[in-house]
């Protein structure tokens, strides 16, 4: 039994390590996927009259279209983030994990897309409001490819 077992575990090494190194991926023998990609949103508000930018404006993550459970999850928070003196606000990958929209996270609590083809895309809507104007909805498509996105929202 111990010449069997002596013989069979350099064998078994062997074609698992030529079976790995082969074109055909019939071993179950993957390469390891590419890295989780953390995602944000930069957007900046501004008057499409005046080319200025709005400072105090208020940004909100409403919901996001997420491709890996196929469903749209709706955030609970009604809050949202001012803009700055250049008219910007950044929605980081904390703010996106914690609007709880349904992004997968790491174990931080950040949100990421994954490079699957089932894992890898999203569509954020964000809602641009101040008092005494209507509010601006806007569409932010994410993928994997390109998880930061730079976004302008006219506002007036």
């Amino acid at each position: 039994m111990r010449t069997l077992r002596a013989w069979l575990s350099p064998a078994l090494a062997l074609c698992l390590a030529a079976c790995c190194w082969d074109d055909d991926d019939d071993c179950g023998c993957a390469e390891p996927s590419p890295s989780p990609r953390l995602v944000s949103i930069l957007v900046e508000v501004y008057d499409p009259v005046t080319n200025f930018v709005w400072e105090n404006v208020g940004v909100r993550v409403v919901e996001a279209d997420q491709e890996w459970s196929g469903l749209t999850y709706v955030s609970p928070f009604l809050n949202g983030y001012l803009t700055d003196a250049d008219g910007r606000v950044l929605l980081d990958e904390f703010v996106l994990g914690d609007a709880r929209v349904g992004f997968l996270e790491d174990g931080q609590g950040r949100a990421v897309l994954n490079a699957r083809a089932d894992q890898d895309q999203a569509l954020v809507v964000l809602e641009v409001f101040a008092e005494g104007f209507v509010s601006v909805f806007v569409e932010v498509p994410l993928s994997w490819a390109e998880p930061d996105v730079f976004v302008e929202v006219p506002f007036n």
